[in-house]
C-alpha cells in the first residue's frame, strides 16, 4: 500500500493525464492501493478526467475487486457506457451495482447493457421504485424484460401493478395513464409503494379501490371499471368516505347499488355521515385555527359531504345502523358541525324516508345533542322531533304568554269590547282583522 505522499503523487499524475508516467509507475512495481482514509482512488480520478486509455491501464492493473466495483458504480453515475464496458471486460462485477442505479440515470443504452448482461430485475423491485420516481425510460425496459423473460413475468407484473396502485392513491393521472398503457393490471391486489412488503394481506388494495377514493374522477375512468367484471358496489363506500360526489355519481350510473349491507342499509351513507363529515369538519377547524379562531363547520364548509349525502338519498340509500355504536359515531361527527348541518341531515332523511322515526329519535336523544341543537330546535319540532330542553320549553312558554298579554294590552288601549263586537257583525271578519292586529293572527 502506498504512503499518503506517494498516493497524492499518483493522483496528480492521473489528474494531469500523464499516461506514460503512470505506466512507468506500474512497470516499476509500485502499488496502486492507497490508504483507506483517502476519499478517492487512482481509478476514480482517471474516470473523472475521461481519459479512456488511462482508465484502461489502471483497470488492467487494479488488483482489488472492490476498487473495480466502486469504479463501475462511479461510471454508471457518469453515464459513460464505454467505461462500463471497459471495467466489466476487466473483471468488474456488474451485479455489484443495483439495477435501480442504472434506471435512475435515464440512459436507455446503459439500461439495455445491464439487461443484456443479466442484471437482477426482481430483487428490491427496481422497476417499481423507478416508476415511483417517475423515471419514464424504465417503462420500455420493463416491457422488454417481460417479453424476454416470461419465467419472471409474474414478479415483473407485480412491480408495475404496485406502482399503479401508488399513483392512484397519489391521484397522478399522467402516470396512471402511462402504466395502464404499459400493461399494469388495475384489478390485482397488493401493497402500494408506501407499504411494507410484509403488510398483512387483509390490508391489500387494488388500483380500482384506490382510485375510488380519488377526487379526480378521470383517475377511475382511466382504469375502465366494468360492472360485469368488477364489484362496483364495493367501490361506492370508498368514494363516499371523502365525499367524492362525482365519483359516487359515476359509480351509480354504472349500476352500483347503494344499499349493500346485510340489513339492506347503505355502507356508503354510513361512510358519508361519519368519515367524510369528520374529515371535512376537521379541515375546516384546521384552517380556522391558522387564523386564531375556533369554530364549528358550517353547511358551506361540509358541502361536498352534504351533496354526496343528497345524491345517495336520491338513489334510495337507507340509513340503518347495525348498532348504537355506529349511531354514536354519526352523532360525534355532527357535534363538530354547526346545528344547521344536523337539521339538513334530518330534513333529508325525513323527506326521502331513508330511515325510521326511531332511528332519528335515537340520534337526537342525548342531552349533549339536544343542547347542541338549541338554535334549530323549533325547526325540528315541525319535522316531528321535539328536542327542546325543559328550560327551553319554559322560556318559550313565558315568551308566548308575555306576547299574548302585550297584544291584549295594545287591543284594550285602542278598542273596547262593544266597538269590536259591532264591527264584527257589520263587516266580514277578514276586514276587521286588518284593523285589529291581534285578530289578524287568529284569522290566518
Amino acid at each position: 500500500m502506498l504512503s499518503k505522499s506517494d498516493a497524492k503523487e499518483l493522483f496528480r499524475l492521473c489528474k494531469e493525464g500523464r499516461l506514460f508516467d503512470v505506466q512507468n509507475w506500474i512497470a516499476s512495481g509500485k502499488a496502486l492501493s492507497v490508504p483507506p482514509d483517502l476519499r478517492t482512488t487512482p481509478l476514480k480520478v482517471a474516470l473523472d478526467t475521461g481519459f479512456h486509455s488511462l482508465v484502461e491501464v489502471l483497470a488492467q492493473n487494479e488488483p482489488n475487486q472492490e476498487m473495480k466495483n466502486r469504479a463501475l458504480r462511479h461510471s454508471v453515475s457518469l453515464k459513460r457506457l464505454d467505461f462500463i464496458q471497459l471495467l466489466v471486460s476487466h473483471g468488474a462485477d456488474l451485479s455489484s451495482v443495483p439495477f435501480i442505479e442504472a434506471l435512475r440515470i435515464w440512459e436507455p443504452t446503459i439500461i439495455r447493457f445491464f439487461l443484456d448482461h443479466g442484471a437482477d430485475v426482481v430483487q428490491g423491485s427496481p422497476f417499481a421504485v423507478a416508476f415511483g420516481e417517475r423515471i419514464r425510460t424504465a417503462i420500455g425496459a420493463w416491457r422488454e424484460s417481460i417479453e424476454k423473460h416470461p419465467e419472471i413475468a409474474t414478479q415483473l407484473q407485480e412491480q408495475a401493478d404496485r406502482a399503479l396502485r401508488h399513483f392512484c392513491e397519489k391521484e397522478d393521472l399522467k402516470w396512471v395513464s402511462l402504466l395502464m398503457w404499459a400493461g399494469a393490471d388495475p384489478r390485482s391486489g397488493g401493497p402500494t409503494l408506501d407499504d411494507d412488503d410484509d403488510l398483512d394481506t387483509s390490508e391489500h388494495t387494488t388500483a380500482l379501490a384506490a382510485a375510488a377514493y380519488a377526487k379526480n374522477l378521470e383517475i377511475l375512468k382511466r382504469l375502465k371499471p366494468d360492472p360485469e367484471r368488477d364489484d362496483v358496489d364495493k367501490l361506492l363506500p370508498n368514494a363516499a368516505t371523502f365525499g367524492r360526489v362525482d365519483v359516487v355519481r359515476y359509480l351509480l350510473e354504472l349500476g352500483a347499488k347503494p344499499n349493500d349491507k346485510p340489513n339492506d342499509g347503505s355502507a356508503a351513507l354510513d361512510r358519508c355521515l361519519t368519515a367524510s363529515l369528520s374529515c371535512e369538519s376537521f379541515r375546516w377547524r384546521l384552517r380556522s385555527s391558522w387564523y386564531g379562531t375556533s369554530s364549528k363547520a358550517s353547511k358551506y364548509s361540509v358541502s361536498e359531504t352534504l351533496n354526496t349525502f343528497e345524491l345517495l338519498l336520491e338513489h334510495c340509500a337507507l340509513l340503518r345502523p347495525d348498532n348504537d355504536r355506529e349511531l354514536a359515531v354519526v352523532r360525534r361527527s355532527l357535534y363538530e358541525c354547526e346545528p344547521d348541518v344536523t337539521l339538513k341531515v334530518v330534513e333529508g332523511l325525513v323527506k326521502r324516508a331513508a330511515c325510521t322515526h326511531e332511528t332519528i329519535h335515537n340520534l337526537l336523544r342525548t342531552a349533549a345533542m339536544k343542547k347542541h341543537l338549541i338554535p334549530v330546535a323549533r325547526k325540528l319540532v315541525f319535522l316531528g322531533f321535539d328536542v327542546r330542553t325543559p328550560e327551553q320549553k319554559r322560556e318559550e312558554n313565558r315568551q308566548e304568554e308575555a306576547s299574548r298579554k302585550w297584544a291584549l294590552r295594545q287591543l284594550a288601549s285602542r278598542y273596547n269590547r262593544e266597538e269590536i263586537y259591532r264591527e264584527i257583525w257589520l263587516e266580514p271578519i277578514q276586514r276587521v282583522a286588518k284593523k285589529v292586529p291581534s285578530l289578524r293572527c287568529r284569522t290566518r
